[in-house]
């Protein structure tokens, strides 16, 4: 059964809204955490004030943060540099879904479908780096806290949540967005796609 044209066109522009939103916040995160990369970052949290068990907490925690980066910081922070292109580019692709501004949308459509493949595996292999990160801390976390000391909600701490967290990030992102390339490669979008250039179908 196939779809009417108009059902397409509204459904390939609420999916091109989607994928605004997926790497528009999948790459201002990116931008952040290479942001937290940064030997300025890292020399900042030494200077985070201590002598109460709340703020001694948090200095261990950021002190924890930065030695689980250091082993593959520069090359995660260049990775990151290049994901958060990517996803600028898939951005600036899916808005051009909704406006073309005279550009032909087959053109559009096959770009983005390239576009938000890179995209989701880059995010995939930043996705294993943040992993072997949200392990490396939850350990470290784990032997810097002093032995006995109550934290509100220890189970945060765990390698079990850390990394389950870190995983459930990249399948959401990095599912999303080769989702949206598959759906963008469809016969009925490029059909659709033909249709508004004006091609023969």
């Amino acid at each position: 059964m196939t779809v009417p044209r108009s059902a397409v066109g509204s459904q390939a522009r609420a999916v091109a809204i989607l994928c605004m939103l997926v790497s528009g916040a999948s790459g201002f995160s990116s931008v952040s955490e290479a942001f937290t990369l940064s030997e300025r970052w890292s020399r900042s949290t030494e200077a985070l004030p201590r002598g109460t068990p709340a703020a001694d907490l948090v200095a261990r925690l950021s002190e924890a943060t930065v030695r689980a980066m250091k082993p593959d910081r520069q090359a995660r922070a260049a990775l990151l540099v290049v994901l958060a292109i990517s996803l600028w580019f898939t951005f600036v692709c899916a808005g051009r879904v909704l406006r073309p501004a005279g550009l032909p949308r087959e053109g559009i459509r096959r770009i983005l479908c390239w576009a938000a493949t890179i995209s989701a595996g880059l995010r995939t292999v930043d996705g294993a780096a943040d992993a072997a990160f949200a392990l490396r801390f939850a350990r470290i976390a784990g032997q810097m806290v002093p032995a006995g000391q109550q934290l509100p909600a220890e189970w945060l701490l765990q390698p079990p949540f850390t990394v389950g967290t870190s995983v459930l990030r990249t399948v959401l992102v990095a599912g999303a967005l080769a989702i949206i390339a598959q759906y963008f490669r469809s016969a009925r979008v490029k059909a659709w796609a033909a249709l508004q250039d004006g091609a023969p179908r």
